[in-house]
C-alpha cells in the first residue's frame, strides 16, 4: 500500500526544495543564465531529458543559457519564484493561481503551449481506476483507495474534488483512504499496478504514457473525463528588469514545433493572461468553501 502523504496547503511558510540540481546560483549578466523551474509531472531525470529539445530551442531563441530545475513538489517551485531563485517557470493552472493570489509571488503568465495531438492549449482531467476493480462510475469509488497528485494540482486535486462535490462524494469520509502521490506519473503507475484502486491525473500524462509504450489502454479504466482546463502557463517574474522580461516573453512566444515534456510536441504558443485562470480561481474558492463548511 502506498504510504499516505499528508501535504500541507500552500502557504507562506512553505519550505524550498529542488531535485536537480540541489543548489541554484544567482543570475549572472555575464553568464547570461536563465533559471527555469518545472513542476514534477513525472520523474525528475526523465522530465529534464524530455524537456531538452524545448530548453535548447529556448536558449537559441533567447541567446542565453537556460538552466532547468525540477521542484520536489508544486510548492517548492512557487517558493523559488517568490524567493527570486528562478526567472521563469512552467506551472500548473492552480499552482499559478495559488502562487499569485495566496503566496504573492510576483509572476505573470505569458504563454500556453498548443499541443500537436489536440491543436489546443487546454487539457482535461481524468479519474482512472485499476481495471481489476469493479469501479466503472464515480459512485463506485466509495469505499475504495484513491490517489490525488498534489494539493496544488488542478487536474490532480481541484478538478476531481469539484466533481466529487457535485456528485455528493466526500473523499475523506467516503473513500477507504486518500493519498497524495506527488506526481501525475506516480498516480498513473500506482493505479496501473494496483497499489491504489483509483486516482486523478491529467490527460496529457495518460496520452504521453500511451505514446511512449509505457501504458496500454486496457491497463487502466477511464471513469471520468473533465471539461477542458486552460493549459499550464509559462510564467515570468515581474520584478525582473523590463528589458529582460520583454526578451523572455518574446522568446517563449516565439517557440514552435518543439517537444516539451508531458505536452509532447508544442506546435506554437497561445498568449496567456491572468484572466484565463479565473475558472481555476472558482474551483479553488469552492474547495475553500467546502472545507470551511465541514469545520462548521
Amino acid at each position: 500500500m502506498m504510504k499516505r502523504r499528508l501535504l500541507l496547503a500552500l502557504a507562506m511558510g512553505f519550505g524550498f526544495g529542488l531535485l536537480i540540481p540541489t543548489t541554484i546560483a544567482p543570475v549572472s549578466a555575464a553568464e547570461k543564465v536563465i533559471r527555469f523551474g518545472l513542476i514534477p509531472s513525472e520523474d525528475a531525470e526523465k522530465l529534464i531529458k524530455d524537456s531538452g529539445p524545448f530548453i535548447a530551442a529556448l536558449e537559441k531563441s533567447l541567446g542565453m543559457k537556460v538552466q532547468p530545475f525540477v521542484a520536489i513538489d508544486y510548492s517548492a517551485v512557487i517558493e523559488a519564484l517568490k524567493s527570486d531563485k528562478l526567472e521563469i517557470a512552467f506551472l500548473g493552472p492552480a499552482a499559478y493561481v495559488l502562487a499569485k493570489d495566496k503566496v504573492k509571488a510576483g509572476v505573470e503568465p505569458v504563454a500556453r503551449g498548443v499541443m500537436q495531438e489536440t491543436g489546443k492549449s487546454s487539457y482535461k482531467g481524468l479519474i482512472i481506476a485499476n481495471p481489476a476493480t469493479p469501479i466503472k462510475a464515480l459512485a463506485d469509488l466509495k469505499g475504495k483507495t484513491f490517489a490525488f497528485v498534489d494539493p496544488a494540482s488542478t487536474s490532480g486535486n481541484f478538478v476531481p474534488r469539484y466533481v466529487f462535490s457535485k456528485n455528493n462524494i466526500d473523499p475523506e469520509k467516503d473513500f477507504k483512504s486518500v493519498f497524495y502521490s506527488g506526481t501525475h506519473q506516480a498516480t498513473l503507475i500506482a493505479v496501473k499496478e494496483g497499489k491504489v484502486e483509483a486516482g486523478s491525473i491529467a490527460d496529457e500524462v495518460y496520452d504521453l504514457a500511451i505514446a511512449r509504450g509505457q501504458l496500454k489502454k486496457p491497463d487502466v479504466r477511464i471513469v471520468y473525463t473533465s471539461d477542458p482546463i486552460p493549459g499550464s502557463p509559462f510564467v515570468v517574474r515581474t520584478n525582473l528588469p523590463a528589458d529582460l522580461q520583454a526578451k523572455l516573453k518574446a522568446g517563449l512566444m516565439g517557440l514552435k514545433d518543439v517537444r516539451f515534456g508531458k505536452l509532447g510536441v508544442v506546435t506554437s504558443m497561445d498568449p496567456a493572461t491572468d484572466a484565463d485562470y479565473n475558472i481555476v480561481r472558482d474551483l479553488i474558492a469552492l474547495q475553500a468553501k467546502l472545507k470551511a463548511a465541514k469545520k462548521n
